[in-house]
């Protein structure tokens, strides 16, 4: 016959034994560092969304700075030459910008984050560029070819003083925490007659 002892089971209840804490441990162990990768990826896309968010204000800013200009004036206002800025060298704002906030990448040349493209081709050399707006200049990401001056007619001639419609690309290139990013803003400016 076996004899029941009521205090046996009461000081059972009162603690976990070695083996229930060496189960627990783990599975406690494992929860605790899925929350703490959830926490680091919200900080990860709350970094990521004001770096893209910054990058997304700098490129239309500098669109609407463009829809403002003269355009007659948007390709030496905006091209990478300094020389034919349209009030004296180095009065444009020119093909680069900065934007605040966002980190230049190492393999960035110029040492901006920003950069205006334009359809246009150096018909002179590196030491000596010559500027051409380009109708016939195959750049697909700016829907080149295409007739620029509304001639009906693409050719290989330079279309700076009498283009109607200029296609122009901002693109935003930056290191993040996250690694390297880039965003590009694409439009077609034209003139209102």
């Amino acid at each position: 016959m076996h004899l029941h002892n009521p205090h046996k089971s009461k000081q059972r209840t009162h603690g976990m034994t070695l083996i229930e804490v060496a189960v627990a441990l783990p599975i406690v162990l494992v929860a605790l560092g899925m929350f703490l990768q959830m926490l680091t990826a919200g900080l990860g896309i709350r970094t990521t969304s004001g770096e893209t968010w910054a990058a997304s204000c700098a490129g239309q800013d500098v669109l609407e700075l463009m829809r403002n200009q003269a355009f007659s004036e948007l390709f030496v206002a905006y091209n990478a030459d300094p020389m034919d800025d349209p009030g004296g060298p180095g009065t444009a704002p020119g093909s680069s910008f900065s934007v605040p906030g966002l980190a230049v990448r190492r393999d960035d040349l110029d040492g901006f984050v920003g950069e205006v493209i334009l359809p246009f081709w150096n018909a002179g050399t590196d030491l000596a560029p010559v500027w051409q707006v380009r109708e016939d200049m195959v750049q697909e990401d700016l829907g080149l070819p295409r007739d620029l001056n509304a001639d009906s007619i693409v050719d290989a001639f330079d279309h700076a003083g009498d283009f109607t419609i200029l296609p122009v690309m901002v693109r935003l290139r930056w290191r993040s925490k996250w690694g390297p990013r880039v965003m590009t803003l694409s439009t077609v400016l034209s003139e209102v007659r």
